[in-house]
C-alpha cells in the first residue's frame, strides 16, 4: 500500500489521490490541513509507524512538504509545523530501505541552480550564456534584452533593471530567450514532455499559459537522464528555452515539481507513472 503524505491544499497532491481512488487504490492517507490532524507517532526502538493509532506498514510513499499553508495569521508558525511534518515523515521512509520513495538520496547532496547548470552541460546538455552578478547591471549595456533571477530562486524572473531590490544580491543574469518553453518530467525510468506557450515573461506570475504534451525531444532527454542520474534524481521536472537558432537550451531541474496541470493535460500519464512505481 502507498502512504501519502502533504497538505490538503495542495493541487498535486490532490490529482494524485484523486488518481488512487479511480483506479480504485487503497492508499493510507496523511494529509494534513485546517481540518485534517492525523496523529503521528514514530517508536524508533520498535521500529514502528502508527497513523492515528493503527500501526502501518507502507511499500511505498510519495511526499510533498506543504508550501499550499491554509489561510492563516500565523505563517511562521504554520510553516514550521509543515517543516516538521515533512521531516519526521521523511526522515522514516527514507530510513527503510524496503519502502520504495522518490529521490531517497538527493537531500543528502548539497546542489544548487548554479551547480545544475554546470552538471547540465557536463552532461550534453545546452546552457545559456549566464552570468551571476551581485551588483546593478544597467540595461543598456547589455546587447539586446537580458533577464535576471536570484540564484537561490524564490522570485518570479523579470527584465534586467526591473526590481532594485534584486540587484542588492547575487542574481542570474541571461539573455532573454524564446518560447515555446518545454518541460520534461523524469519518473523513474519514464521520460514525459510538455510544451508551455504563454505570451509573458513569467506565466506563474499571470497564469496565462498553454500546456500541450507533447513527444520527449532528443537528445535532450537522453541527456537529461544522465543529468538526473548524476543528481540521484527519479523524480524531477526540468525545464527548456528555445535558443535564436531554435535549439533547447537547459534552465534548471526541479525536485519537487508542481504536475497537477500538466497531469490534467496528459490525462493522468504524470500520476498513473508516479503509482505505478511506487506500486512495483
Amino acid at each position: 500500500m502507498i502512504l501519502i503524505f502533504g497538505g490538503r491544499h495542495d493541487p498535486n497532491i490532490g490529482v494524485l489521490t484523486d488518481r488512487l481512488v479511480a483506479r480504485d487504490i487503497p492508499f493510507i492517507d496523511l494529509r494534513i490541513g485546517p481540518d485534517a490532524n492525523p496523529r503521528l507517532r514514530i517508536d524508533l526502538v520498535r521500529r514502528r509507524l502508527e497513523v492515528d493509532g493503527d500501526p502501518v506498514s507502507p511499500a511505498g510513499c510519495f511526499l510533498r512538504h506543504d508550501v499550499f499553508l491554509y489561510p492563516t495569521e500565523d505563517v511562521v508558525g504554520a510553516s514550521a509545523a509543515a517543516l516538521n511534518w515533512y521531516q519526521a515523515v521523511r526522515g522514516w521512509v527514507v530510513s527503510q530501505p524496503w519502502i520504495r520513495v522518490f529521490n531517497r538520496l538527493y537531500p543528502l547532496r548539497e546542489t544548487n541552480k548554479i551547480g545544475n547548470m554546470l552538471d547540465a552541460s557536463a552532461c550534453g546538455l545546452g546552457i545559456p550564456p549566464t552570468v551571476i552578478d551581485s551588483h546593478p547591471v544597467d540595461p543598456q549595456s547589455l546587447p539586446g534584452p537580458h533577464i535576471q533571477k536570484p540564484v537561490a530562486g524564490g522570485e518570479y524572473t523579470v527584465p534586467v533593471g526591473a526590481n532594485p531590490v534584486m540587484a542588492e544580491y547575487p542574481r542570474f543574469i541571461q539573455r532573454r530567450l524564446d518560447r515555446p518553453e518545454t518541460r520534461i518530467y523524469r519518473i523513474a525510468t519514464r521520460l514525459l514532455a510538455f510544451r508551455l506557450e504563454s505570451p509573458d515573461l513569467d506565466y506563474r506570475q499571470s497564469r496565462n499559459v498553454t500546456l500541450t504534451q507533447v513527444e520527449v525531444p532528443q537528445p535532450e532527454g537522453a541527456a537529461l537522464t544522465r543529468l538526473c542520474n548524476r543528481l540521484g534524481l527519479d523524480f524531477a521536472a526540468a525545464d527548456f528555452m528555445t535558443d535564436a537558432d531554435g535549439s533547447l537550451v537547459f534552465l534548471e531541474v526541479n525536485s519537487q515539481p508542481m504536475f497537477a496541470a500538466f497531469d490534467r493535460v496528459a490525462d493522468g500519464a504524470l500520476c498513473n507513472a508516479i503509482i505505478d512505481h511506487l506500486s512495483e
